[in-house]
């Protein structure tokens, strides 16, 4: 327990130092996946009586089957949603895409099939299981390190407010966007000297810029058009967060921003901030609920895109040691 207390620490000291390290989701995994073990060793194990390596696999098995289930059922509810509500594109897909890797995975691990258990003393079962826990244990922490920026990250006063764009419908701001527009104007009347950037560009389809849409929105909702500054230049988030600084720097040297997405899309965002140099914190406005599984599934794999050197080497150094170790004993 004392090794558990120990990286919740640091994990504390980092994240105050700064909340948009990447390196926080690691520790935050290190500290769960400790104090999983931790409960699992000083009070499951001594008050069931219970074997280590039958307690190991009873308790991996009860709770990736209760995520398998979970997860391929809301795959089916959220696509039935999505495609109501939005039609049938193929990025509505990638819920129940998920989900049936999950669902594949778990079935290869649970019942082993002879081709793979038989060849090289099971080498291939043991490290498809590690990449499937690693890759899932990834997507729980990005989630649940998102969770905690929404609730706590640090609420510095800004200068400006970044709302970043998203996809608009004809001149019309989607449900999506007017969320972040809603929690822009909400800051806004917080604190009155702040200006909105409004960023986003004007995609091949779309009749005008999103800022432009934005704009429009702010001003009917009773932002004052002078208190707006739009960026109608970027089409990525990136590129919202470059341009939106090169605005501020005309304004004000070494302003403070306050990054506006949705809850989904912030822990991205705050880490290009840090890696862009940006002096922001970030914050979220809410969505339908239909729209999250999809949504939480492509940021994260955003996300292990945006930082695939560091998990491809966690992922080889994870692997020699399993592989190294499982040859040892054979």
């Amino acid at each position: 327990m004392f090794i558990t207390l120990f990286f919740l620490m640091l994990l504390i000291i980092s994240y105050i130092v700064d909340f948009r390290q990447y390196k926080n989701v690691f520790l935050l995994g290190i500290f769960l996946v400790s104090l999983f073990t931790s409960i699992v060793v000083e009070v499951l194990i001594p008050f069931l009586n219970l074997h280590m390596n039958i307690n190991y696999l009873l308790m991996s098995n009860i709770i990736y089957a209760l995520i398998v289930i979970v997860v391929m059922l809301l795959s089916l509810l959220n696509i039935k949603k999505k495609i109501a509500n939005e039609g049938r594109f193929v990025t509505n897909m990638i819920v129940l895409g998920y989900g049936t890797f999950i669902l594949i995975n778990f079935l290869i691990i649970i019942f082993k099939p002879h081709i793979l258990v038989d060849d090289l003393n099971g080498l291939i079962v043991i490290v498809i299981s590690c990449l499937f826990y690693y890759l899932n244990l990834f997507f729980i922490l990005h989630n649940l390190y998102s969770w905690i920026l929404s609730g706590v990250a640090k609420r510095k006063k800004g200068d400006f407010i970044i709302v970043l764009g998203a996809g608009i419908i004809g001149e019309k701001v989607t449900p999506l966007l007017q969320a972040r527009l809603h929690k822009a104007i909400k800051l806004k009347k917080k604190s009155l000297d702040t200006m909105i950037i409004v960023s986003g560009g004007q995609g091949p389809d779309e009749i005008i810029s999103e800022a432009e849409a934005m704009r429009r929105y702010l001003v009917d909702q009773g932002i004052r058009n002078e208190e707006i500054i739009m960026e109608d230049a970027s089409t990525n988030t990136e590129e919202n967060l470059v341009f939106s600084m090169k605005v501020m720097d005309e304004y004000k040297k070494g302003a403070i921003a306050t990054i506006v997405s949705n809850h989904f899309h912030i822990l991205r965002a705050a880490f290009l901030s840090k890696k862009l140099n940006i002096n922001a914190t970030v914050t979220g406005g809410s969505s339908k609920s239909y729209f999250y599984p999809n949504a939480y599934i492509r940021e994260y794999l955003a996300i292990m895109y945006m930082f695939k050197k560091t998990h491809a080497t966690a992922i080889i150094m994870m692997l020699v040691f399993v592989i190294a170790y499982t040859l040892l004993r054979s």
